[in-house]
């Protein structure tokens, strides 16, 4: 899709003249700016429109997103440090989530009205492709299934971050009532549904090579098979909302809980491996180890289905394949070598956090063993570069770490430790337990980049096959079947190089599949919604909230980055991070409350 976003940046302006930038309950611009006839006068333009639909939809979540203005949901999840006092993590690391918005959201770690400009968006493309005098009818139907499809993605977002919404089905005429209430949580998620089974109907099972990134039957599948994953898991899933909301309780709890709610997700993650097994998308394992046997390839096949465009693991990826962005942050925290020309100094910020290092594997498939932050005394540089070494193949895939570099671009010091431009370390001349600074870590993150070298943009993506085998392996073991939950995660366990897991009692495996997908996920904007609908116990101990962790080197005060240089290191206390239960959910912009209309979520 590189050619076709492309074709975007020269006429997807179009798109501007008819998205109206409103927030939701303000009436539709009618000043004389939006012109349909000229947006729809032809099948160039209308595609543009189309496009620039994608272009605002797909990146929600991601960096750029029109939420936080600067960082990574990563970094407000326990996986990455906070950033500096500017981003929106930082703030919200430290103060929790606010109605009142900061650092570019309008409320929260989103942006409640950019959803509605999308959505309309969407519905003004479904609403006038017909009038289109040179584009024929096929075409046409399946453009509208793919607006359907957007406007799902957007309602499954909201589903999971707000609970019920309100449910909008056109694009507002001003003669229209704008006085639209919150759905329930079920309302929502009905709608939701209906609108990714008539997309689906409509909706290709592939495209042409030079269409690629456009919604397949499968992408929308994958979509559906996601939203029933939130609705099966434990804070919607309940009898009782995670803070009593009164009367509004189906705002947030679906009132009962229902083990069928897994079967239902169950039967939609197995109609995804029944479509991508018919038109080629696959959990990448060229090692050919099979189910139970650790695939020697491991390092290549992940880093390959994370990293390089188009590969057959992605069933959809967010392509916006462009050097040169200016201000496009999906970049900025996301790729922190020095290739990157706009040399963003405040991607040195975004260290992996020692709370997240123990959730990889040791090779052999055990844990490993690392200093503590109230431990007396420090351990010799060799002791951390020999544990590094024997770590799973995808943390140095994941991360370029002191001392030992990463093995996502062998052979290129821009993306290792010689030759790096940026400390990577909290290293400092001081005695033990003093820190060097904050911010560093233990690594800098090269997940999406593998075998990338000079090129600075990556496709983000938004429904990989692993996704896919771990929902049904959450899925199966929380209906009762843990043959069936073990398959589907030794699929995944077994790629990244790890022997099987055995385990069969349910609460220790359902931790090791939470586990397999903090590790899997890293950095992919999926931990920070995740951990709050598993309703984890130690969710403000350390992994949205509590004590933060990094480590910090003593060293020679010259290239710190090598590792006859290091001396030794240790863990150290960095800051403490706000958590409350009102953040199970997001709020709701102040000023949408204000209008008198939308009801907030309870907390704020």
């Amino acid at each position: 899709m590189k050619k076709i976003l492309n074709f975007l940046i020269g006429v997807g302006l179009l798109g501007g003249v008819y998205s109206c930038q409103e927030t939701f309950l303000q009436k539709p611009d009618t000043s004389g700016t939006v012109n349909l006839d000229k947006v729809y006068s032809s099948a160039l333009n209308a595609k543009a429109a189309l496009l620039y639909c994608y272009r605002n939809v797909l990146i929600q979540g991601w960096p750029g997103g029109i939420g936080i203005g600067h960082g990574a949901l990563a970094s407000i999840s326990g996986e990455r440090y906070r950033g500096y006092n500017w981003h929106g993590t930082y703030t919200i690391a430290n103060a929790g989530l606010t109605p009142n918005g900061t650092d570019g959201s309008d409320g929260g770690a989103d942006n409640f009205g950019t959803n509605w400009t999308c959505i309309r968006s969407c519905f003004l493309v479904y609403q006038n492709i017909d009038k289109v005098p040179d584009m024929d009818a096929n075409t046409k139907a399946t453009i509208k299934a793919e607006c359907k499809g957007l406007i799902a993605y957007r309602y499954m977002n909201m589903f999971f971050r707000y609970g019920g919404v309100p449910i909008v089905t056109k694009a507002f005429d001003p003669s229209d009532n704008l006085n639209i209430k919150r759905a329930t949580l079920q309302e929502t998620l009905d709608y939701t549904l209906k609108l990714c089974d008539e997309a689906i109907a409509g909706l290709p099972e592939k495209w042409t090579e030079d269409q690629t990134g456009r919604l397949t039957k499968g992408a929308v599948m994958a979509m559906k098979s996601k939203l029933l994953m939130f609705a099966a898991r434990p804070l919607f899933n309940s009898a009782t909302p995670y803070l009593d909301f009164g009367s509004n309780n189906n705002l947030i709890c679906f009132g009962n809980a229902d083990p069928e709610r897994w079967k239902t997700a169950i039967d939609a993650n197995e109609a995804v491996l029944t479509w991508a097994a018919t038109n080629g998308y696959k959990l990448i394992n060229t090692g050919a180890a099979g189910a139970g046997n650790p695939n020697p390839n491991a390092g290549d096949d992940y880093g390959t289905a994370c990293s390089t465009p188009g590969n057959p693991e992605v069933i959809l990826a967010f392509k916006w394949d462009n050097a040169s962005s200016g201000n496009f942050f999906i970049f900025y925290y996301l790729n922190t070598s020095p290739y990157w020309s706009n040399s963003r100094y405040d991607t040195d910020q975004v260290g992996l956090l020692s709370n997240f290092l123990s959730n990889y594997w040791r090779n052999d498939g055990k844990d490993e063993s690392w200093p503590s932050a109230d431990s007396i005394g420090a351990r010799k540089a060799a002791d951390w570069i020999a544990r590094v070494n024997r770590l799973e193949p995808r943390f140095l895939i994941d991360n370029n770490v002191p001392g030992v570099g990463s093995k996502s671009n062998p052979g290129d010091n821009n993306w290792n430790n010689v030759g790096w431009g940026r400390t990577l370390g909290n290293f400092t001349t001081s005695a033990y337990p003093a820190s060097g600074g904050n911010g560093r870590g233990c690594g800098n993150p090269t997940k999406f980049y593998y075998h990338a070298y000079s090129r600075t943009w990556f496709e983000a993506p938004l429904f990989r096959m692993a996704e896919i085998y771990l929902n049904l392996a959450e899925a199966y073991n929380e209906y009762g079947n843990t043959t069936k939950a073990l398959e589907n995660l030794n699929y995944v366990h077994n790629r990244a190089g790890l022997p099987a897991i055995t385990e069969t009692d349910k609460v220790k495996l359902r931790a090791i599949i939470q586990r397999e997908w903090a590790v899997e996920y890293y950095n992919e904007s999926h931990r920070y919604y995740d951990v709050k609908h598993w309703k984890l116990s130690d969710i403000g101990n350390g992994i949205i909230g509590g004590q933060m962790r990094e480590m910090t080197w003593q060293c020679a005060s010259s290239n710190q980055n090598l590792a006859a240089n290091e001396y030794y290191y240790w863990d150290t206390k960095s800051y403490v991070a706000f958590w409350s239960a009102k953040m199970f959910l997001e709020p709701i912009p102040q000023s949408e409350i204000n209008k008198g209309i939308l009801i907030q979520n309870p907390g704020y």
